[in-house]
């Protein structure tokens, strides 16, 4: 069967497809890249099905292609053949249109979408065999994708490409999907740099901030028409469930921005230093926060993007004046029960009795103001004070208003709150562990915890 043929199979005659220019989402797990499989597949013109690992398939064809045409392979084995015949490239892409025409026959779409993980290794292969092709580049902050990879995996790192990162570092998952994000975010970036204009970059903070904006952008991009109405049309129709996905977006209705800034509370510690400059070279370059020794010790910022639009600034501002103290029960709980604590507790906390620490209460709302309350042992006092606090302060704790009010009412341990960082406590001393013990008391103490 002649190759024209073959790439005819299956396909009928009333519907033209463009086999030429599909499209590719270069991407690594936990950056969102089964919302925006969503939004792709909800245009009217484009079919993108779960992921399919076509890229790793077209990289085996061509190993094998060039194998039987007698071309030399890589020295590695499993790599790519370091030049892959123009016969294989051709027998590569009729064997795609085969596979793709039929697909797109099925669902009466025009343009094909492929989102499969680690794309990005494959991007020179897959321009060879569609020159006409268009590729998305998602990224994601770093400590973000690791707190979902945490969040995704809480037995045990396995599976979204983290199981060789995890095999060389066991001990510390934070640092194995730190190397896991630097290594798949350089091999995006490399791609973009490469082809240019055939890659738009898109962020998913951007995506969920305003996915409407971000979508036709995306859809100018690709050529195809705007879609008004996408965001909440994506989840309107039953998509297609077979292949791996993000196990969430089953149960999801709409797009938010919930899941922006929960890295805030992954310890920036835990990565190498060697590995942590790395990570800040390339989110230099993406445009986002970086990570330094003041990560997670406040506060989290309202944005993890350095440039904001000046009228997203300004509403930022304004409704961040505009909040009052959330955390009047949490501050009464800790001036009631410093102002009468009684002598031998307060003889018990040793020299700690006569430090300053602060509370940093963190809305739900991530544009709102954080709240700070100094604690003064020694003066038994509680008072509302500004993000300069902590300047002066012996040692700090920072927490969302879920957890401390969860740990007040006593539907969550204190001792696991802390080590499961959802309440930060933060010290500028290097103190022992004794001191962190003890301040731990003290803060038990006072919030009326028989035990912690």
């Amino acid at each position: 069967m002649g190759r024209l043929a073959l790439a005819n199979v299956g396909i009928g005659t009333d519907t033209a497809y463009s086999f030429g220019d599909p499209v590719f989402v270069l991407c690594s797990g936990r950056s969102g890249s089964t919302l925006l499989r969503f939004l792709l597949d909800a245009h009217p013109d484009l079919a993108c099905p779960p992921e399919t690992n076509v890229p790793a398939l077209c990289a085996q064809l061509a190993t094998v292609w060039s194998l039987i045409e007698g071309a030399p392979l890589s020295v590695n084995r499993g790599d790519e053949p370091p030049l892959v015949p123009d016969t294989a490239i051709a027998g590569i892409r009729a064997t795609m249109n085969m596979m793709v025409g039929s697909y797109l026959e099925r669902r009466g779409k025009k343009r094909y979408c492929d989102k499969s993980l680690g794309t990005a290794r494959f991007a020179d292969l897959l321009q060879r065999v569609y020159p006409g092709a268009r590729f998305l580049c998602l990224y994601r902050h770093p400590m973000d994708v690791i707190a979902s990879g945490m969040e995704a995996c809480p037995w045990g790192l396995n599976g979204y490409g983290f199981d060789p990162y995890i095999a060389t570092t066991p001990g510390n998952a934070v640092l194995a999907l730190a190397r896991f994000w630097a290594d798949n975010t350089a091999e995006t970036l490399m791609a973009e740099e490469r082809f240019g204009e055939r890659c738009l970059r898109v962020r998913y903070e951007d995506l969920v901030a305003d996915p409407e904006e971000t979508a036709t952008a995306i859809f100018a991009f690709l050529g195809v028409a705007p879609a008004p109405g996408i965001s909440a049309n994506c989840f309107s129709a039953e998509r297609e469930r077979f292949g791996p996905a993000d196990y969430k977006i089953w149960y999801t209705s709409k797009i938010t921005k919930d899941s922006i800034g929960r890295g805030w509370s992954v310890p920036v510690a835990l990565v190498a230093p060697q590995v942590l400059a790395t990570m800040n070279e390339l989110v230099g370059k993406l445009g986002y926060l970086p990570m330094d020794g003041d990560w997670g010790t406040s506060a989290p910022p309202p944005d993890l993007r350095v440039s904001i639009g000046a009228d997203e600034a300004a509403a930022q501002t304004a409704q961040a004046g505009s909040e009052s103290a959330r955390s009047q029960r949490l501050a009464s709980l800790l001036r009631d029960r410093l102002a009468s604590a009684e002598a031998d507790a307060v003889c018990r906390w040793g020299p700690y009795a006569a430090e300053t620490f602060v509370v940093v209460w963190v809305p739900r709302n991530p544009r709102a103001a954080a709240e700070h309350w100094l604690v003064d042992l020694g003066a038994r006092t509680v008072s509302y004070a500004s993000r300069t606090a902590q300047e002066s302060s012996n040692w700090d704790i920072v927490g969302s208003a879920d957890a401390w009010e969860q740990v007040i009412s006593g539907d969550l341990n204190l001792n696991v709150a802390v080590r499961a960082c959802q309440l930060r406590y933060c010290d500028g001393d290097e103190s022992r562990l004794l001191a962190a013990d003890t301040r731990m008391a003290i803060l038990a103490h006072l919030l009326g915890l028989v035990t912690w």
